[in-house]
């Protein structure tokens, strides 16, 4: 059969065929009365079966090596392949679930009626590189580059530093980070630096802000959480962190949605 009839037959491209023939893949014959190219049924069956081998990600130097190996070679192959995908299923469904959780906070941004929202927050580490507050050693740097490797599983974090919370004749200090949550850690094997403090699983109050510049946050934009607190008699006992969960244009503007948090276990 010549390489345009056979081809056509396939359903793919005679250039494909004579690339497959040029490698060894198949092996043509010629037809001796005008010495074309003769292909077989065989060979025919030979490239489908490369074909189904590459479609598994094989390369075609392998799928011309697949010919020589024996049963349990192209066994161990299958298997190799198969659990390389099931990882990278895995961490689909990783980012599939990360983009929920993030539709989620954009969702409460934009319905919330009230600045002010509780819910439980789950374990969670949180490193600081940047901003008036920010020392980064080689731990936070190094726990860093792994959070940062590990987007979009890990988070933008903020704090605000407890101490310029209440001198009001300095601006409030703000730092920016990265941070992941204990669960995601885990579903990535990550192994932050053991100096990394986890943030214990707990409830909290959280203001979502409006920001066009996170490092300079006003004193007003936290009066309703500081308010809300005293009101209930909780102590703002350490920094107040949270998340940057959502940044876009609005009116020519760069916006950061914020959510910074005051645990409220202890409300009397």
């Amino acid at each position: 059969m010549k390489v345009n009839d056979f081809s056509k037959r396939l359903g793919i491209g005679s250039s494909k065929v004579r690339y497959y023939d040029r490698i060894g893949l198949i092996k043509s014959g010629r037809c001796e009365a005008n010495n074309y190219r003769d292909f077989t049924d065989l060979d025919a069956l030979n490239i489908y079966h490369a074909q189904m081998l590459r479609s598994f990600d094989m390369s075609v130097q392998e799928s011309l090596a697949a010919k020589q190996k024996g049963l349990t070679q192209i066994s161990g192959w299958v298997e190799e392949h198969a659990l390389e995908l099931e990882e990278l299923i895995r961490q689909e469904e990783m980012r599939l679930f990360r983009l929920r959780e993030m539709q989620d906070y954009f969702t409460m941004i934009q319905e919330s009626k009230s600045l002010l929202t509780e819910h439980l927050l789950d374990d969670n580490y949180n490193v600081f590189n940047f901003g008036s507050c920010a020392k980064p050693d080689a731990v936070t740097l190094k726990a860093i580059e792994q959070l940062a490797e590990a987007m979009p599983f890990s988070y933008i974090a903020i704090k605000v530093s407890k101490a310029s919370l209440f001198d009001e004749q300095q601006p409030l200090a703000v730092s920016i980070g990265l941070g992941i949550l204990e669960r995601n850690r885990k579903k990535l094997g990550l192994e932050l630096p053991s100096q990394i403090e986890k943030t214990r699983s707990r409830k909290i109050l959280q203001i979502l802000i409006l920001s066009a510049d996170p490092f300079h946050l006003q004193r007003h934009e936290l009066a309703p959480l500081l308010e809300e607190v005293k009101r209930r008699g909780i102590a703002v006992s350490d920094d107040i962190v949270g998340r940057i969960y959502i940044s876009y244009q609005e009116n020519g503007t760069f916006i950061h949605g914020i959510g910074l948090s005051v645990p409220i276990d202890n409300e009397k």
